[in-house]
């Protein structure tokens, strides 16, 4: 092989997608005014804070935010695109970093179905106008407000087509998943070939519209962070056995910052259920572990980190992490897991499955 060639896939190799970034707009609805109508910004007049969990991560400021990744002019942690790209793109050779706003997420948290659609609209074309066109890398997790599923179709259709946006941030309500709810809303994301992203996005079990926790409502934050995985498999349970990838051959999902460790007894608890009352859902025509891993994927942040390396290794293998993890970061929080301290002791070839191809098999990016 010529040196060039060489040099070449050691190129492939290094690529990264960072599937969890999170962009923050400064002044929650007053940092949006630019995007919204002159009805809607009267509208919000005196209302323009978001709403916020009352059970607040006990850190410096109670954020979730590295104080660090605060901008240069003083700006929250990813409000300047200009910064992030130099201080995590740049800096961690990441080739594309996905979008997705907790902020935005906060939709879940109003009751309000108009306001919600009004806001998730604006969120996208800020994020499209002020991060999209600063640098290509950028990609945009374009967010809906489930609560009017027609009207997220809508807005689906109105830019899921943009090269830049690739998947669709749906905040979770206190309907499950696998709802007939959702199926606009999963109709138009399979049509343009988007993948469905799901992510806490911190009204978890402190709102009436968001989704809750099962068992009731935690009383403190450690709490709060602990039972973030049991959503995802609520989620997952529900799509599962309400037969949504099975309505929907080309639906995927990616399910980020839910953890992955807890898949293989997951896995195992749904095949066993299947044998054993199929005749309840005759709509599940395949083990509903081939569905999972052929429609489902995990972003590897939070990583999981057993007391002995060869534990973490074997769960990789037993969730065919070849197939369903893709690298993430969760750039800027605290709690964020960077590329060269990620997983360092993987084979090669997997290294490059989890870091880059099955993100770029999942945006469909190169």
């Amino acid at each position: 092989m010529s040196e060039t060639l060489v040099r070449a896939e050691v190129r492939v190799r290094a690529k990264i997608i960072d599937a969890d970034v999170h962009p923050w707009i400064n002044g929650d609805i007053k940092g949006l005014k630019k995007y919204l109508s002159r009805d809607w910004w009267a509208h919000f007049d005196g209302r323009y804070v978001l709403p916020n969990h009352w059970l607040r991560p006990p850190l410096a400021r109670a954020s979730s935010n590295r104080i660090d990744a605060m901008t240069p002019s003083g700006g929250e942690p990813g409000s300047d695109p200009v910064f992030m790209k130099e201080e995590h793109l740049d800096k961690h050779n990441i080739s594309h970093a996905i979008l997705s706003s907790i902020q935005a997420g906060k939709l879940a948290a109003i009751p309000t179905a108009n306001e919600a659609a009004a806001l998730a609209t604006a969120f996208n074309e800020y994020f499209l106008n002020e991060f999209i066109t600063v640098d290509d890398r950028y990609k945009l997790a374009m967010v809906v407000a489930a609560h009017d599923p027609r009207a997220a179709a809508a807005e689906i259709r109105r830019i899921g087509h943009l090269p830049n946006v690739v998947a669709v941030y749906m905040p979770l309500l206190n309907i499950l998943m696998g709802q007939k709810h959702y199926y606009p809303i999963y109709e138009a994301a399979e049509s343009l070939g988007l993948p469905i992203l799901i992510h806490p996005t911190g009204t978890e079990g402190g709102f009436p519209t968001a989704v809750a926790f099962a068992g009731g409502t935690p009383s403190t934050y450690i709490e709060r962070h602990t039972n973030f995985p049991e959503i995802g498999m609520s989620s997952i349970n529900s799509m599962i056995f309400e037969g949504v990838f099975y309505r929907f051959p080309g639906l995927k999902l990616l399910a980020a910052e839910f953890g992955f460790s807890w898949l293989p007894h997951f896995l195992w608890r749904m095949d066993q259920n299947w044998h054993q009352f199929r005749k309840e859902v005759p709509w599940v025509k395949a083990k509903p572990s081939e569905t999972v891993l052929n429609h489902v994927r995990f972003t590897s942040q939070p990583m999981e980190e057993p007391e002995k390396p060869e534990y973490l290794a074997s769960i990789l293998e037993m969730i065919h992490a070849d197939r369903t993890l893709v690298f993430s970061t969760d750039y800027p929080h605290w709690d964020n897991d960077l590329p060269n301290l990620t997983l360092p002791g993987i084979p090669a070839a997997l290294r490059q499955r989890i870091f880059f191809q099955n993100a770029a098999d999942l945006f469909n990016l190169a």
